[in-house]
């Protein structure tokens, strides 16, 4: 199904899509308009902001966040960073909500593997401090023929380690920019709290009724929002700097014939957009150990796609490098690995003719869902490899840690439905099993990716459910 369908009544003299990324004629005159807005409300747990009815909105617009200094040395966690304030975003128009999606945190657990870890590195590490990136180890110790010899990843960040005297355990320091402490500022960009975002433009001056952004912050109370060095003061508060909230509003305009035009040949715009929905529900250890086939919803919608993530609750999150946003690959005994069997029941068939167990069959299935492999290590995604740091720490975190660490933290089994049709009143079932898997209460969340209509017309926005 198409991203996006714009129906003009004149194609033959049409304007160019002007919606569209990447449609407009190259020798196009194009101007931009920025905006520093302020929110109509805003606190600890929520923020509003209302835009102004001009121009096409750039999807790269950016919101502005910041913590309070929390008096103590800390971070936000490596795999989400900024994200982890966010757990639910809402985009509205008039009394129509466009697109939200709850537990954003979380699904930003899944879309931060597909990251380039060199972009991590040298540019999200400073606009969102998503900073996981990992780089070898080489051998430095006293026994090693040279320093050539690496056989670890340890996490890469522009700090070297600081190694002990046997020239092997160390620890990666905190870049200062990256400091609570230092109080610094992230961004995040609209397109990706809001799919709708991806490859459009929303033409706010064609628009008659009022445009908001809301954001549900996640509570200060759970010690969900950031992470503290090993040892520090538990139950650290991470309170938002509600003074340096704001949001940086790219506006595009176009020549001004064209706008009308454009506006002219399309009174009633139709198009269609990807959603996630959202459905937790809780297990203990013992049942997930056990073959286990529940509802997740999408009864009378088309659904694309299925992501799940399986959380392994802890109870300080804070003194892990990822807080609460991993996913728990299949626990290791005795070197051996356990399994994760799963299917899902669409239309009363499944999706898979034979259960899928296979690691490596888990990760082609991401992999051929979002068309670009995870840029996570196989280590990470399963606890298989080994050669994750033992030694060389981050915040004296080990990566190679199962329960503080990276060690099978990016394991999300991920469901692609390729026949395009809709879900039967019964909706879709997940069956699922870990033969092998961490103590603890477990969280299972499963994103339903599902197919969105909405209607511009004569200056109105109405939205549904394909």
């Amino acid at each position: 199904m198409p991203e996006m369908m714009n129906v003009m009544s004149e194609p033959e003299t049409a304007v160019p899509n002007l919606m569209k990324v990447g449609e407009i004629p190259i020798n196009m005159d194009v101007d931009n308009d920025t905006e520093v807005l302020d929110p109509v409300v805003s606190n600890d747990n929520f923020v509003r902001f209302v835009l102004s009815n001009k121009g096409f909105l750039h999807s790269g617009s950016r919101l502005q966040l910041s913590l309070n200094d929390p008096t103590e040395k800390s971070s936000l966690p490596v795999g989400v960073g900024i994200y982890s304030l966010i757990q639910r975003c809402r985009l509205s128009i008039g009394t129509h909500t466009v697109s939200e999606t709850d537990d954003l945190n979380h699904l930003m657990g899944y879309r931060s593997m597909f990251i380039e870890q060199d972009k991590n590195k040298e540019r999200e590490t400073y606009l969102t401090s998503r900073i996981h990136a990992l780089e070898i180890e080489l051998d430095n110790s006293s026994k090693a023929q040279s320093n050539t010899n690496g056989s670890d990843y340890r996490m890469d960040t522009i700090l070297e380690p600081t190694m002990e005297d046997d020239g092997v355990v160390g620890d990666v320091e905190l870049q200062n920019e990256i400091n609570l402490r230092n109080t610094p500022e992230f961004s995040v960009a609209l397109d990706e709290l809001f799919p709708i975002l991806k490859s459009e433009s929303l033409p706010l001056y064609m628009i008659d009724e009022q445009v908001s952004i809301e954001l549900h912050f996640t509570p200060n109370t759970n010690n969900s929002r950031g992470i503290i060095e090993a040892g520090g003061t538990n139950d650290l508060s991470f309170p938002i700097n509600t003074t340096k909230t704001k949001m940086i509003a790219d506006y595009i305009y176009y020549p001004n014939d064209v706008m009308v035009a454009y506006s002219n040949q399309n009174k009633r715009i139709d198009f269609t957009y990807k959603e996630y929905r959202l459905n937790k529900r809780s297990f203990t250890a013992t049942q997930i150990g056990q073959e286990q086939i529940f509802d997740i919803g999408g009864a009378g919608r088309v659904c694309t796609k299925v992501i799940t993530a399986i959380e392994t609750l802890v109870g300080t999150p804070e003194e892990t490098m990822l807080n609460k946003y991993r996913s728990e690959a299949p626990a290791l005994t005795n070197q051996n690995n356990g399994r994760f069997i799963t299917n899902l029941y669409v239309n009363d068939h499944r999706l898979y003719p034979v259960d899928r167990e296979n690691i490596a069959v888990h990760y082609h299935d991401i992999e051929q869902a979002e068309r670009f492999p995870p840029q996570v290590h196989r280590q990470e995604f399963a606890k298989q490899g080994g050669s994750l740091s033992p030694d060389v720490t981050y915040l004296a975190y080990a990566p190679s840690n199962s329960e503080l660490g990276l060690n099978g933290k990016y394991f999300y089994p991920i469901y692609s439905l390729n026949r395009n049709e809709r879900i039967n009143s019964k909706g879709l079932q997940i069956q699922l099993q870990y033969t092998k898997a961490l103590a603890g209460n477990k969280t299972h969340r499963a994103y339903l990716e599902l197919i969105k209509t909405a209607t511009l017309e004569n200056g109105k926005m109405r939205t549904d459910f394909a």
